[in-house]
């Protein structure tokens, strides 16, 4: 009666729709880049009322990502490959200055360095998003072959890292939305798009 009892608890659980741990990991980690993200402003810009809208604006969207991530997902099998430390430091190193110096096309829009990193990171997601609408697996897919696919050479880890992030965000909010039947999922999808637009559209106006 009891091994009967222990084993019903263990199916009950393994069938449950609904993961609180695995939503709050999604949403403390999420909130960790976005106060990244403010914190960066005000290395640039003193507080003001822009850079509070776009903490409020994000959090908001975050909160709804946060209650679908508590859904559970079916269990895939990971693969775990032996990293080069020295070649993920130099890969993610030269990545880093390669994302600084392109960012600096942003300094045209008087958005000042290092905040012009923020706009790259959600103007890159932005476009990957929008082609995740319609080409959603193709998205998830490249992501996954460049960062979690083999690598053998520093090649291969900067394309790791720049896929990170250039994609990065988008990836996790996709696998998020995978969770979701097709309407909804498309539906979000298009919300998405238009918050990295609104958040990029707000980084304007906190240096205007």
């Amino acid at each position: 009666m009891v091994n009967t009892f222990i084993k019903k608890n263990k199916d009950i659980k393994k069938n449950n729709i609904f993961s609180f741990k695995k939503g709050l990991n999604f949403f403390v980690i999420s909130n960790i880049l976005l106060l990244s993200f403010m914190g960066i402003f005000l290395i640039n810009s003193g507080t003001n009322v822009t850079i509070i809208g776009f903490l409020v604006s994000g959090e908001v969207f975050l909160i709804l990502l946060f209650l679908i991530a508590c859904l559970k997902p079916k269990e895939s099998k990971k693969t775990t490959l032996d990293k080069d430390q020295s070649k993920e430091w130099v890969a993610l190193l030269i990545t880093f200055i390669i994302l600084s110096l392109f960012s600096l096309i942003f300094i045209g829009l008087s958005i000042p360095y290092p905040s012009t990193i923020v706009m790259l990171v959600l103007i890159t997601n932005f476009m990957v998003a929008l082609y995740s609408i319609v080409f959603h697996p193709v998205a998830i897919a490249i992501y996954e072959a460049n960062v979690f696919g083999k690598k053998t050479s520093l090649l291969d880890y900067i394309f790791k890292y720049i896929a990170i992030f250039f994609s990065g965000i988008n990836y996790y909010v996709q696998k998020i939305l995978l969770k979701l039947p097709l309407i909804l999922n498309k539906l979000i999808a298009i919300v998405f798009v238009l918050v990295l637009l609104w958040q990029a559209a707000l980084i304007l106006g906190i240096f205007d």
